[in-house]
């Protein structure tokens, strides 16, 4: 489905570049169907609901929507955290038919603090302070915000 959904954009992409430069004919209508591939494109490659992460776990959990900074600062990884009183993971999608699997994770316990901030030049969300460990895990999302008293809830703390 994947790569059906990049040949799809790649071809209408060309017929907009080739109806553009020889045809002067109104490109916009083409406009409209490209931009609902990259749509497609993206819910099917990053987009991690809750609905998918409850169908691995059994227990209650916070859902938060967000995306991982690596290591190096330079790449986001879309996905969502799922935060209980005994741990934190971080699932990405793992296929377009909607599996989800673990990129990260780390126990409630060793998680010595957070802070709600600037994690990269343009984007704020959430950097944990983890025991041990020198860098933060940063992760990326406007609504965290808002949910501060939720996770810390969620971690067990008051």
């Amino acid at each position: 489905m994947k790569r059906t959904v990049l040949f799809l954009i790649l071809a209408v992409f060309g017929i907009f570049v080739y109806n553009a430069a020889f045809r002067y004919m109104v490109i916009w209508p083409l406009l409209f169907p490209l931009l609902a591939l990259v749509g497609i494109y993206y819910v099917i490659t990053s987009v991690v609901t809750r609905k998918m992460i409850a169908k691995v776990r059994d227990d209650d959990f916070l859902y938060l929507r967000c995306s991982m900074i690596s290591d190096n600062g330079e790449e986001l990884q879309g996905g969502a955290l799922a935060v209980t009183s005994s741990e934190l993971v971080f699932y990405v999608r793992r296929s377009e038919k909607g599996g989800v699997n673990p990129a990260w994770s780390c126990f409630a316990q060793s998680v010595d603090g957070y802070t709600m901030k600037k994690v990269d030049t343009h984007h704020s969300g959430l950097a944990l302070s983890l025991a041990g460990e020198t860098k933060e895990v940063r992760f990326v999302s406007r609504s965290i915000k808002g949910k501060e008293a939720e996770l810390r809830k969620a971690l067990g703390w008051e």
